[in-house]
């Protein structure tokens, strides 16, 4: 924090690519423009670096990032009278806040855990996270359903090692899979 709070454009570089995909997920849940979610998120790194003397921890930090992006997207709502009270429930807690940063955090060492995979078992893995069947996963990569098994069934047994002690993340997990 001390290398960027004094200016450290490498440490900057670090929290933006750290936290870019996180806060366009984020912002997805405001807007369904992809757009818009990029532009308001380069704006939310554009005012960290102006604030960047004033934040002390990576939490804050962290905080302010997702703050700014939901302000945002709901102030941009607001001028394109968009916001539909009915069918679109938007808690803006501090406390959903803090779990949103949380969840995040899982996010993020879920795929570190997933990218230290071997290459085939992490590419079953990611279109498992996706969404697709075996059987789409074995017609895709070319090999058969019971090598999709076998390399899921590896690829689960080493995220469990890795992951052991977090148990947030192996909740996470069990909601993937």
């Amino acid at each position: 924090m001390r290398k960027f709070n004094n200016g450290d454009l490498k440490v900057f570089e670090r929290i933006h690519q750290d936290m870019y995909h996180s806060l366009c997920l984020y912002g997805a849940k405001f807007v369904g423009e992809d757009d818009i979610i990029d532009d308001t998120v380069q704006e939310a790194f554009i005012a960290l670096w102006d604030k960047r003397k004033e934040l002390d921890n990576i939490f804050r930090l962290k905080a302010y990032l997702y703050t700014i992006v939901r302000n945002k997207l709901l102030t941009y709502k607001r001028l394109k009278k968009t916001v539909s009270i009915e069918g679109v429930q938007i808690d803006l807690e501090e406390e959903d806040l803090d779990g949103q940063v949380l969840k995040e955090e899982a996010y993020k060492t879920l795929r570190d855990a997933i990218s230290s995979l071997p290459e085939r078992t992490k590419l079953v893995i990611n279109y498992k996270i996706n969404g697709h069947t075996n059987k789409e996963i074995a017609e895709n990569l070319d090999i058969t359903v019971n090598t999709v098994k076998t390399l899921q069934k590896a690829g689960y047994f080493k995220l469990r090692e890795q992951l052991k002690g977090n148990v947030y993340i192996l909740i996470l997990l069990a909601e993937l899979f």
